[in-house]
C-alpha cells in the first residue's frame, strides 16, 4: 500500500484526472488538494513528504469524486479569487473571471484622469453615485469599494472641496439569494464604514421610476456598470461542460442574439444617468460589439463611445461617455 504523503497523491490525482479528460489536472489536483491541507501552490511543493490523514484523505476523495463531474473548482470549494479579494461562491453565482477584472481598472482610470482635471465634483452633486446592474457575487462592487480610496487621491490643496469619501454605491440585482451571497461577501471583505456605503436593492436592473429610489437617484448616477447575460442562444448551446451545467444559466444566456439584456438596461438607465457626467461600462463579447455600439447610439445618444481589449487581444470592456 502506498504512502499517501502529498508527492504520491498529487502525482495519482494529476494521472488520473488526465485519463478521465479533466481540463488543467495539475491545476485541479493542487488546489482542491493545497485547499484540504491549508497550504498553496508553492508550499505543497515544499511540504512534499508530509502524510495525509485519514480526514484529509477522505476530504480529498470527496472533492476528486465532484471533480470528476466536472464541478468547477470554486463551486467544489466555495471560493473564488477576483482582484485583491477572495469571494464566497455557489451554484447561485457566476464564478467571476479575470477578464471582468479589467472593468474596475477602467472605472478606476476614469475617475482618476477626471478627478485630475477637476471634472468629477459637478456642483450640488458631491457624492460620486455608482450603480452596479447585476452584481452577482459582488465581484466588481467589492473590488471597487475596496481599493477606490486608494486609487482616488484627493491633491491636498484640493481636500476641502470633496467629501470625506467620495463615493456610494448601489448594486442590484432580480434574485434575493443572490444578494444575500454579495452582501455576505460584502461584509466579510470591506470594514464597516465602505460596508455602509453600498446598497444592496433586489429589483429588474434598477427600480421603477413610482420609487422612493428613483427619487433619490434620477439623474445622479455618474458610473454604471454591467457585465450582463451576452452568450446568445447558439452559442451557449457550445459551452463547456462545466460552465453549461453548473453556472446559473440567466447569468449567461443573453437571449437569441445576445443584446437583448443590454438593450433593456440602455433603455431603463436612461433617467438614472446624470447629464453633466457619466461613463457606462460594459463587459462585451466581441461578436457584439459592432451592433451594441449601434444600439447605444440609438438609445441614449452619447458623446462618444471606445472598445478596450482583454489580456487574449479581444474586444471586452466598452466605454460608453454621456
Amino acid at each position: 500500500m502506498p504512502v499517501w504523503n502529498v508527492k504520491n497523491i498529487l502525482e495519482w490525482a494529476i494521472n488520473y484526472f488526465s485519463c478521465k479528460d479533466i481540463p488543467q489536472p495539475r491545476l485541479s489536483a493542487e488546489l482542491l488538494l493545497g485547499s484540504v491541507l491549508g497550504l498553496d501552490r508553492v508550499n505543497l511543493y515544499l511540504n512534499y513528504n508530509r502524510v495525509l490523514n485519514s480526514e484529509e484523505l477522505a476530504t480529498y476523495k470527496k472533492y476528486i469524486l465532484k471533480r470528476l463531474e466536472h464541478t468547477p473548482i470554486q463551486y467544489i470549494l466555495n471560493e473564488a479569487y477576483f482582484r485583491k479579494i477572495k469571494l464566497y461562491v455557489d451554484e447561485k453565482v457566476l464564478i467571476p473571471r479575470p477578464e471582468t477584472e479589467l472593468i474596475v481598472e477602467k472605472v478606476f482610470q476614469i475617475l482618476k484622469d477626471n478627478l485630475d482635471r477637476r471634472e468629477i465634483n459637478i456642483p450640488g452633486k458631491d457624492k460620486i453615485n455608482i450603480l452596479e446592474i447585476g452584481t452577482g457575487s459582488g465581484a466588481i462592487a467589492i473590488s471597487l469599494a475596496n481599493e477606490i480610496s486608494d486609487k482616488l487621491k484627493v491633491p491636498d490643496e484640493l481636500a476641502d472641496e470633496f467629501p470625506e469619501e467620495l463615493w456610494e454605491m448601489v448594486a442590484t440585482d432580480n434574485d434575493s439569494s443572490v444578494l444575500d451571497i454579495a452582501e455576505r461577501n460584502a461584509r466579510s471583505i470591506l470594514n464597516s464604514n465602505k460596508f455602509d456605503l453600498i446598497k444592496f436593492v433586489e429589483c429588474d436592473i434598477v427600480p421603477a421610476e413610482d420609487s422612493d429610489f428613483f427619487k433619490k437617484y434620477a439623474g445622479d448616477f455618474k458610473i454604471i456598470i454591467s457585465n450582463p447575460p451576452y452568450i446568445s442562444e447558439k452559442d451557449y448551446e457550445n459551452l463547456p461542460r462545466e460552465v453549461k451545467e453548473y453556472e446559473p444559466k440567466n447569468a449567461l444566456l443573453g437571449g437569441e442574439t445576445g443584446l437583448e439584456v443590454y438593450e433593456r438596461i440602455l433603455n431603463k438607465i436612461k433617467p438614472y444617468i446624470c447629464p453633466e457626467f457619466c461613463y457606462i461600462l460594459f463587459e462585451i463579447a466581441p461578436s457584439i460589439s459592432t451592433p451594441l455600439e449601434k444600439m447605444s447610439k440609438e438609445i441614449i445618444k452619447p458623446s462618444a463611445i471606445k472598445v478596450d481589449k482583454d489580456y487574449n487581444e479581444r474586444e471586452r470592456i466598452m466605454i460608453i461617455k454621456i
